[in-house]
């Protein structure tokens, strides 16, 4: 990919998540299923240690606690037993697995856009190239290998899981018709889900204000003008602490103002990353208000109102709530087929096996299907194939790339966030054909590493725009005067180093953010519900 001449301080491929979605907080909260628990830290230790009297056998025994409070969950294979670390899944984990994937893929989107053009996709000719001249030629940008760093997609995959998992527990509420159950649910998720979303951005954000103070961002200033990608807003350093504060607080009223409805309302100089946030706070505020109008209705009815209301959203320009809509949908599907599944053998017969219907999901599926075999497998293949170019579409020049011109020319007219209309169907079907297939759906996304990176995945969106504005620009290559054949390899070679030391600074930070902030926040969000709330 060559470098090219960009400035903006807001663009289409201003990205997310989920939340953007053990599991990932922000997912646990979601299905208000398990309470989350705090382990026991070291630095709890530390801090009741008394300040005088310490021995040298003291001092070494605080020291190695301290590095295993910041040494990465993923070092930590073993219990205290020595036995290995095992979490069951749960028949939702594979959501945790996408959501993980999403949140590196907008990290390597926002670590890439500074400095390299990837908007554009291959082949694409915009106004006033001819085709000779066009430097969109490169084999990393073909439909389904942009997906590697192509951000917008993601947030849309983000909105649709978020959708299927704020609804899971509720829908099976409905169909249950536990609707005392379904309004205590709704109050509890209602309260929770503004500090579950915000309360950890309020820590980042803070944390962005205490090293602007401490000039890592003045430093790195420099290398943010000198960028010709997207320029994305770097963190003013005020003249004082207190300035500092009070800035910070007033971009946090701005952060939290639910009632802005604009697309990118709510989105804050301090880190433009985080926009996602209200949107998704905003949109889940009408999924839960969508859950109480169709909670009487029979299942078919309450599918083809949800299709109404995404029909309508496409027409209203609200491709942020769509998704959310659709993630629902799926998720009223899958507990169908899983009734449908449980019911195919007796239950009784599964008794000496299993304990619970999720259980008996879960031992039907790997005992009874073949994955990859059969029609239905093969049509779901096919989705996830198609939905896999749909994600791909160009967030630049749509219109003027090979293989999306006629697809272009499909989008409503009154659809002005074009370059999100195509994968926010890509991400509607991958999510859909994701559950179908065993393969994807209790292999793939359940696998220890994704597993890992969804645990991880709203604190490295939350975390990864600080660390790529400080180390990041402090050791980025900057951009060359000269693009000649040479000078790009060697210029691509620094970068790609670079980044390698970002990654791992990032997914590190990100873990002890998971540790340290967000999972005290859930269970702050816990506590305040227990005290505040009647029994």
């Amino acid at each position: 990919m060559r470098a090219s001449k960009v400035s903006s301080s807001r663009s289409s491929l201003e990205v997310t998540s989920e939340n953007p979605l053990p599991k990932s907080g922000l997912q646990k909260d979601e299905e208000s299923q398990n309470d989350a628990h705090w382990p026991s830290s070291p630095a709890t230790t530390i801090l009741t240690t008394p300040n005088s009297g310490i021995s040298p056998r003291q001092l070494l025994r605080l020291l190695g606690r301290l590095l295993y409070l910041l040494a990465p969950n993923c070092l930590r294979l073993f219990h205290k037993n020595g036995m290995p670390q095992v979490e069951k899944a749960s028949s939702t984990a594979f959501l945790d697995g996408m959501r993980g994937m999403a949140a590196f893929v907008v990290f390597i989107c926002h670590l890439t856009y500074g400095t390299f053009d990837i908007g554009h996709a291959y082949g694409a000719i915009p106004e006033g190239e001819s085709p000779r001249d066009s430097s969109h030629g490169s084999l990393l940008r073909l439909p389904i290998v942009r997906l590697l760093y192509s951000g917008p997609p993601m947030v849309a995959i983000f909105f649709v899981i978020s959708g299927y998992v704020l609804s899971y527990k509720p829908l099976k509420l409905m169909r249950a018709q536990q609707y005392e159950c379904l309004m205590l649910s709704a109050t509890s998720t209602v309260f929770r889900r503004g500090l579950r979303l915000f309360l950890p951005c309020f820590a980042s954000t803070f944390l962005v204000a205490i090293l602007a103070q401490l000039n890592l961002y003045k430093i790195t200033e420099a290398f943010s003008e000198q960028m010709r990608g997207i320029r994305e807003d770097h963190c003013y350093t005020q003249p004082d602490p207190w300035s500092q504060f009070t800035d910070w607080c007033q971009q946090m009223l701005i952060f939290t103002n639910v009632f802005d409805w604009s697309l990118y309302g709510g989105s804050i100089e301090l880190d433009r990353h985080l926009w996602t946030i209200p949107v998704e706070y905003r949109c889940s505020m009408v999924l839960f208000l969508t859950h109480i109008m169709v909670a009487r209705m029979p299942p078919r009815i309450r599918l083809s109102v949800l299709v109404g209301l995404m029909a309508l959203g496409a027409n209203w320009n609200r491709w942020d709530l769509c998704p959310f809509w659709a993630g629902m949908i799926i998720a009223e599907l899958d507990l169908i087929s899983i009734e449908q599944t449980s019911n195919r053998l007796s239950f009784s017969a599964l008794a000496t096996n299993t304990s619970d219907l999720k259980e008996a999901r879960w031992h039907i599926a790997s005992t009874t299907r073949q994955p990859g075999k059969g029609p239905m497998d093969a049509t779901y293949w096919l989705l996830w194939a198609l939905s896999l170019f749909l994600l791909s579409y160009p967030d630049a020049a749509g219109h003027a790339t090979p293989g999306y011109v006629t697809l272009t020319s499909l989008i409503p007219a009154n659809f002005t966030q074009m370059h999100r209309f195509w994968p926010t169907v890509g991400a509607i079907l991958i999510v859909l054909s994701t559950c179908n297939l065993d393969f994807l759906r209790n292999k793939i996304f359940c696998s220890r590493p994704l597993q890992y990176m969804g645990r991880i995945s709203f604190p490295l969106y939350v975390m990864h725009g600080p660390v790529i504005h400080t180390l990041g620009y402090l050791i980025l290559p900057t951009t060359i005067a000269r693009a000649t054949p040479d000078a790009m390899r060697d210029f691509e070679m620094a970068f790609f180093k670079s980044s390698l030391v970002i990654i791992l600074a990032v997914m590190w930070v990100s873990d002890i953010f998971l540790r340290m902030v967000d999972t005290p926040c859930v269970i702050l969000a816990r506590n305040l519900e227990k005290r505040m709330f009647l029994e």
